[in-house]
C-alpha cells in the first residue's frame, strides 16, 4: 500500500516478509507464502550457522542463498525444516526477499545473520542507509551525511521519473537534442555535461528551472554512451573522424538493459551523424550475448534533416561475442569500437581476452567504460595482459550517466555511475 512503511506489520515466523494487516497477510498465506515462509527460516538458521567474513557480507548473501538453494533442492541440507511443495515460484520469491533484505553500515551485517527479532532503523528523508538498533543513533549522527542522503533522493526521484515516463507514454525516457545537424564539426568536443547541454540543447537547457530537476540526469543515460564514443573518437584521432563520410562503430558486449534498452538503439544514436556532419552513412553493430536478438545490417529512421541531405543510418545485432562475430559474415571492419560497463576482469574474462585478441588484431581505436575506478584499474590489467596499447589510462568520464547508482560491493553509502570511467587503447605496444 501507499503511505508509511513503518505501518507494516512483519511476519511473526520467518521476521523478513511485511504486510498491511491481517487479510493480506493470511491471502499471501494461502497464496504464495507458507512454503516461503519456512524456506526463509531455514535460510535464517543457515546464515548463522555459516557466518560470513565481515566485509563480503553485502554481496556474499546472494551466493550464499544460491549456495543454500542448491543444497537444499539436491537433498543435501541436513537438518533443515524445508517444505515438501516449494516450486520454482516459492524458491523466485525467496530469493527476491533475501536479495532485498537491509545491511547494517557499522557492522555489515545483514538481517539474515542477525537474530529474527532485530529492529531496522533508515533514515527518515531519504529511506536509505540502514543499521541495526545497536548501532543505528551511531550511523544516523555520524556517517548518514547531507550529501549521501541528498544523493539518495536524487536517485530514487530520476528513477521515479524515469519509471512515471514509461507507465504514461509506454516507452523509455529519452532526450535528443533539437538542434539538429552541425555545418562544420566541433573544433573542441565539450568538457562536461554542462558545455554539451549549452551547445547541442541551448533553448531546452536555458529552460531548465522550468522543467523537473531529474528530466536532464535522466537524459543521460542513453546520451552517456554516444558522447562516450565521440568524446573518444576526438581523443584517439580527431582530424581523421571528423573528415569521414562513412563511419562503422562495432559496441561489444551490448545487452538488453543498457544499449538495447527498449528493444532496440534509439534515435539518440543519430547525435554522432549531426556532431559529424561529413558522415553520409553510418553503421551501428552491437554485438553480444546479452544482445537477446540477432538480425543483419539494416537501415533505421533518420530525422528529416538527414533524410533530405542524403545521410543514412544502419544497425546490426548479433547474439554472440566480439571474436565469434568477427568469423560471421555479417562482420564489417569497424571505424571505432566501444563496449560499456564490461566488468571484464570479473566475468568471461578468457572470453574478452579473445575478443580484445582480434580487437588488437584489427588495429582499432577503441574505448571500454568502467562502474568505478577501482573496476577500470582491474580492466586496465586485463589488456595490459594481452599486450594492448593504451592511449588514455583510466580517467574520469565527464559523460557518465547523471543517475547515481548505490554500490554495493563498499557498503550503502558508496554510489557508481554508469560509464562512469575510460581507458583508450589501440593496438599493441
Amino acid at each position: 500500500p501507499r503511505g508509511n512503511i513503518k505501518g507494516l506489520q512483519r511476519c511473526n515466523a520467518c521476521r523478513a516478509v511485511k504486510y498491511c494487516g491481517r487479510k493480506c497477510q493470511t491471502a499471501d498465506w494461502k497464496k504464495h507464502h507458507k512454503p516461503v515462509c519456512k524456506i526463509l527460516r531455514a535460510f535464517r538458521k543457515y546464515c548463522q550457522d555459516n557466518p560470513a567474513p565481515p566485509r563480503s557480507r553485502m554481496l556474499a548473501v546472494g551466493s550464499k542463498f544460491d549456495t543454500f538453494k542448491r543444497l537444499a533442492t539436491s537433498n543435501r541440507l541436513t537438518g533443515a525444516d524445508l517444505p515438501k511443495n516449494a516450486g520454482p515460484v516459492h524458491w523466485t520469491i525467496a530469493t527476491q526477499v533475501v536479495r532485498t533484505a537491509p545491511f547494517c553500515n557499522v557492522c555489515h551485517k545483514n538481517d539474515w545473520e542477525h537474530g529474527a527479532t532485530v529492529e531496522w532503523t533508515s533514515c527518515p528523508t531519504c529511506g536509505h542507509g540502514w543499521a541495526c538498533a545497536e548501532h543505528s543513533e551511531e550511523y544516523l549522527r555520524t556517517r548518514h551525511t547531507k550529501e549521501i542522503c541528498d544523493t539518495h533522493v536524487a536517485s530514487a526521484n530520476i528513477c521515479r521519473f524515469r519509471y512515471n515516463h514509461t507507465v504514461k507514454n509506454g516507452d523509455h525516457f529519452m532526450f535528443v537534442p533539437t538542434t539538429g545537424v552541425l555545418s562544420t564539426p566541433l573544433r573542441r568536443f565539450p568538457s562536461d555535461w554542462d558545455s554539451w547541454f549549452k551547445a547541442r540543447a541551448a533553448g531546452e537547457y536555458s529552460l531548465k528551472h522550468r522543467l523537473p530537476p531529474e528530466f536532464f540526469p535522466s537524459g543521460t543515460f542513453l546520451l552517456s554512451q554516444v558522447n562516450t564514443i565521440i568524446m573518444g573518437m576526438y581523443l584517439h584521432d580527431e582530424k581523421h573522424f571528423t573528415s569521414r563520410e562513412e563511419l562503422t562503430i562495432h559496441v561489444a558486449g551490448a545487452n538488453t538493459t543498457f544499449e538495447l534498452e527498449g528493444g532496440s538503439p534509439t534515435c539518440v544514436w543519430e547525435e554522432i551523424m549531426h556532431v559529424l556532419p561529413r558522415v553520409k552513412r553510418m553503421n551501428v553493430f552491437l554485438v553480444g550475448p546479452e544482445t537477446g536478438v540477432s538480425h543483419p545490417l539494416t537501415q533505421v529512421q533518420a530525422c528529416p534533416d538527414c533524410v533530405t541531405k542524403g545521410r543514412v543510418r544502419l544497425q546490426c545485432c548479433q547474439q554472440t561475442t566480439y571474436h565469434e562475430f568477427r568469423a560471421s559474415e555479417h562482420f564489417v571492419t569497424p571505424d571505432f569500437i566501444a563496449a560499456f560497463n564490461t566488468g571484464m576482469f570479473e566475468e568471461c574474462t578468457e572470453s574478452w581476452k579473445e575478443s580484445l585478441n582480434v580487437m588488437l588484431e584489427l588495429n582499432a581505436p577503441c574505448i571500454f567504460t568502467s562502474y568505478n575506478l577501482l573496476e577500470a584499474q582491474a580492466d586496465e590489467k586485463v589488456l595490459e595482459q594481452v599486450g594492448a596499447k593504451l592511449i588514455r589510462d583510466a580517467e574520469l568520464n565527464p559523460f557518465r550517466a547523471q543517475i547515481p547508482k548505490v554500490d554495493y560491493s563498499e557498503d550503502c553509502e558508496a554510489f557508481f555511475y554508469d560509464n562512469m570511467y575510460y581507458t583508450c587503447f589501440k593496438g599493441r605496444k
